[in-house]
């Protein structure tokens, strides 16, 4: 993979780019923190609830509430992390993530149950969104849709396993013992960081401007139309993702009826094929650009979810029809997410932490209105998830094809003249 040339300028003094598959080894864990503290405690959701006495949804609504922590968390760290750096951003955020955590397991209601999560993924959204940024630091086109690629692999560990260590923590133990789980995890994470993970705004010129400019950045993003777009097709491929995880436990676990020992492996089918998708990636850009790639994920996407509405909610749903359904559109995230990403970073070497917040946050926030939405119609069946998977695998469609509509000549015009204003200023 090729880096980029290191800053070596007097402030910064020369600095050697760091491996690339330890830093994505790294950046991978980090990440992980959402996966773990959304996958892990899906199958103990039933459980949470009987415990408070709520209703299942109740309990779910912290999903959707997570989600909105979590972009609220990108929108800060982002440009906070443009301007002093990547990795003190993500030691606070793991602090947050840690004393949040250990405070869940000594929670009695749904209420504190969600207000405790929102914070916690203030602080997950801190860790999360340096690891994008740092990828732009260092890579651009496809070596960073590689890069991207190579880390949401290793990453997937995660969400693979993260239901089943769950549901064996609740065989052995309460809930609570998820939640001391991530507290494990957050402080491992700490450490690691801390000692290991490299500053990668060394390796390029750092935001000066007034803190109040760095503010102003967001609009330049949203400007940038085909970035936007890029963006906005991200933004609709994962609500697809997140319209499936809110609502997974009812389908498969009260809706279907099965049990929740058996929930890990469904659920785990997705991630082997959000991997497998992944690993399609690299041949695939040898031969084909970013874009391109997009448009083949999105329009499969498309065509998934529109045989899931049907499977669903014109004819007699089986779980012999649905999985696979659901495997295939959950799936292609794998194919889509790092090429969306790498050409929409492409377009704004200067501001990735700010690029990378406004991404995740826009994300994140659809997927938790996605969720809440699902939760406001529940009526009982799979229509409100199924059309909510529908809608968002059209929004993604249009975004690709009628705003993004980026070729490599387009890209590269943009980022010649998003340099030239860098230099300007």
């Amino acid at each position: 993979m090729a880096l980029k040339t290191p800053n070596t300028s007097p402030n910064s003094g020369p600095q050697t780019a760091p491996d690339s598959k330890r830093l994505a080894i790294l950046l991978a864990a980090l990440i992980a923190t959402a996966p773990f503290a959304i996958d892990t405690y899906l199958p103990a959701i039933p459980a949470m609830a009987a415990d408070f006495g709520a209703q299942t949804h109740a309990v779910e609504v912290s999903i959707s509430t997570f989600l909105i922590g979590f972009a609220l968390g990108q929108l800060i760290g982002g440009p906070l992390s443009d301007r002093i750096g990547r990795r003190p951003v993500a030691m606070i955020g793991l602090v947050i993530y840690i004393i949040t955590s250990a405070i869940i397991t000594g929670v009695d209601s749904a209420t504190a149950l969600n207000v405790m999560r929102f914070i916690q993924a203030i602080g997950g959204g801190f860790a999360l969104v340096v690891v994008g940024a740092s990828v732009r630091d260092l890579y651009d086109g496809k070596e960073a849709a590689r890069m991207f690629a190579l880390i949401a692999v290793i990453m997937m560990i995660a969400p693979l396993a993260a239901p089943t260590v769950g549901s064996i923590l609740l065989v052995w133990f309460n809930w609570q013992a998820i939640f001391v789980l991530l507290v494990v995890y957050g402080s491992v994470m700490l450490i690691v960081v801390g000692f290991k993970m490299p500053e990668t705004t060394k390796l390029r010129p750092r935001y000066a401007g007034p803190a109040r400019r760095v503010w102003w950045t967001y609009l330049e993003v949203l400007r940038t139309r085909k970035a936007a777009g890029f963006m906005l097709t991200h933004t609709g491929a994962s609500a697809v993702m997140f319209s499936f995880l809110t609502d997974s436990p009812f389908m498969y676990i009260d809706f279907f009826g099965v049990a929740p020992a058996q929930f890990p492996y469904l659920f785990g089918a997705n991630i082997a094929v959000i991997v497998l998708c992944n690993r399609l990636n690299n041949p695939l850009l040898r031969r084909m650009e970013l874009h391109q790639i997009l448009k083949i994920g999105v329009g499969i996407q498309l065509v998934a979810v529109m045989g899931l509405f049907l499977a669903i909610n014109v004819f007699e749903p089986s779980l012999y029809t649905v999985v696979p359904l659901v495997m295939v559109s959950v799936g292609m995230i794998g194919l889509t997410a790092p090429n969306a990403t790498a050409s929409f970073m492409q377009y704004f070497p200067h501001i990735g932490g700010t690029a990378t917040a406004l991404m995740g946050t826009i994300q994140f926030a659809t997927g938790a209105v996605a969720g809440m939405m699902i939760g406001h119609f529940h009526d009982g069946t799979l229509l409100p998830v199924t059309i909510s998977m529908l809608g968002f695998g059209v929004f993604a469609n249009v975004m690709v094809h009628f705003v993004a509509e980026a070729k490599p000549t387009d890209i590269a015009s943009a980022l010649r003249q998003q340099t030239a204003l860098q230099a300007e200023k």
